[in-house]
């Protein structure tokens, strides 16, 4: 018993039965401190930052619809494939279209057949112009001679130097020629008025041309538009047409995602944005990648709130009201890289806080 006693006395008090209460309040203090650390730090960060869980991913969403009718006859793309801008996704049978194209030449050719008519009968008609004209000239002279003659053989009459048949003769003759000179300007006008109307033809001809290069055309691009190709790259998303579906000018077929432009709307309450400002850095957490955060910085607030672009704005001037905390629409950009193993797409879920004391933004 004295040995027990002696070898009890001779060790330590760290090593006596407070050594374990002694422990226990080394982790209480050393607990409470790291707790006063972590909370300072939380309280902190809740206190320069604003967040909301009312935020998701956007992006760049193209749906392609049909711009003509038809059968599908070939389709390129699968489900969730990645495609690049011009590159072939479907095809519509182009047999009708291919017809209606030659229906509209072959008109268009036509009408430029008659156009070509028209003016080798202006050309016929302006060289009988030519020579009626000619036809007019000289009878107008023989005519200003026969009416010399005439008027020469009147005198000589009433002087009795001619006999009356060569009066009768001489006057003969001159409304011979005058009926001439009139029948010669009645044809240089009727060929004036010819060449007249004919010229207005070409011009009628012309816009009747160009109505049908334009609906020559309309058949053209309608053929191409049987091809249909992507006009972003992206992938391919809500795909719903396949070989032998016959669709309708306007239906929808499928969408592409342009995985390369992507933000995030976040919907804060009305009370949150007074110290927002384009520019503050955003941290961004995705609920489909738990522990991971994302960089990127405010772009724009929205010129309204939600409830005022929704289908049927909110009409608060009645006698019943009751006072809602309005949101807010902001857009961030994403700063950090893509990340192949870490994609983001539209509709994703993500909780942004936005460092609201950054003083690089005041």
């Amino acid at each position: 018993m004295d040995e027990h006693n002696s070898r009890k006395g001779k060790f330590p008090p760290l090593f006596n039965g407070d050594a374990k209460k002694w422990g226990i309040r080394g982790v209480v203090v050393f607990a409470l401190a790291a707790a006063a650390v972590y909370g300072t730090h939380r309280i902190s960060y809740a206190l320069s930052h604003e967040s909301t869980d009312d935020a998701f991913v956007e992006g760049t969403v193209v749906p392609i619809s049909a711009e003509v009718k038809g059968k599908i006859t070939q389709v390129f793309i699968s489900d969730n494939q990645y495609v690049k801008q011009g590159e072939k996704l479907l095809e519509i049978s182009p047999e009708d279209f291919s017809e209606f194209v030659r229906g509209k030449e072959d008109a268009l050719a036509r009408l430029r057949a008659e156009k070509q008519e028209l003016f080798a009968t202006i050309r016929a008609k302006t060289a009988a112009l030519a020579r009626v004209r000619a036809e007019l000239d000289a009878a107008a002279t023989d005519l200003a001679l026969a009416e010399k003659d005439h008027r020469r053989s009147e005198e000589l009459l009433k002087k009795g130097v001619v006999s009356q048949s060569q009066y009768d003769a001489a006057e003969a003759r001159w409304k011979a020629l005058t009926s001439r000179t009139e029948a010669a300007r009645s044809a240089v006008a009727e060929n004036e008025a010819a060449i007249e109307a004919m010229n207005a033809q070409i011009t009628t001809q012309n816009f009747k041309i160009k109505e049908a290069e334009a609906g020559l055309n309309l058949a053209k691009l309608d053929l191409q538009r049987t091809v249909i190709t992507a006009p972003i790259s992206g992938r391919i998303a809500k795909k719903s047409v396949d070989e032998g579906k016959y669709v309708q000018a306007g239906q929808p077929l499928l969408a592409i995602v342009d995985d390369g432009s992507l933000w995030v709307v976040a919907n804060f309450k009305e009370t949150q944005i007074a110290s927002m400002r384009p520019g503050q850095p955003v941290d961004i957490t995705v609920d489909a990648y738990p522990g991971l955060t994302f960089k990127g910085h405010v772009d724009s607030f929205q010129p309204g709130t939600g409830a005022v672009f929704s289908l049927l704005p909110p009409q608060n001037a009645t006698g019943n009201f009751v006072k809602v905390v309005q949101r807010v629409p902001v857009k961030i950009l994403i700063d950090s890289k893509p990340d192949p193993l870490h994609p983001l797409w539209p509709g994703l879920s993500v909780y942004p806080s936005v460092a609201v004391t950054n003083t690089a933004n005041k």
